[in-house]
């Protein structure tokens, strides 16, 4: 049923994938304080792009929302939309959960486990890159439950 989430969570993998290592290597011929600062940025940059793959609309969103969109008729035939709102309320709750969770440091157990990419400690940059999947995801699936509320 939420094939648009798994689409936008492999989407955002695929940017990270990408973003990352440019951004270490771009940090890398930098000074220490210019590398801290381009590498805590990749938390904004996460959470932007990530944004704007949920909020991309493409026939992997089409296809959630009308199965949402069925699902809720069969579930509540006299009110369709409540399911569909109520479902769409809970994924954006989780979507700005992930997104408020990539804005904290990372867990203890993530920096205990002392990895690094390039020069640079891991767990700063693993654990943004990580809710920002969440949210490209849930945020999709929503967009997916608010397009199918509508109709």
């Amino acid at each position: 049923m939420f094939q648009a989430g798994l689409v936008a969570g492999c989407v955002q993998v695929a940017v990270v994938l990408v973003v990352t290592p440019l951004v270490i290597s771009f940090a890398s011929g930098s000074d220490n304080d210019r590398a801290f600062s381009v590498v805590a940025s990749l938390r904004s940059v996460y959470l932007l792009l990530a944004a704007g793959v949920a909020l991309t609309k493409c026939r992997y969103v089409a296809s959630t929302s009308a199965r949402i969109r069925h699902a809720s008729r069969r579930l509540s035939p006299s009110e369709p939309e409540r399911v569909a709102g109520t479902l769409a309320i809970c994924l954006l709750v989780a979507a700005f959960g992930c997104a408020s969770f990539a804005l904290q440091p990372p867990p203890d157990m993530l920096a205990a486990m002392n990895w690094h990419l390039g020069g640079h400690d891991a767990g700063p940059i693993v654990w943004p890159a990580l809710m920002s999947v969440g949210v490209a995801g849930f945020g999709s699936n929503a967009h997916a439950a608010v397009d199918a509320y509508r109709l």
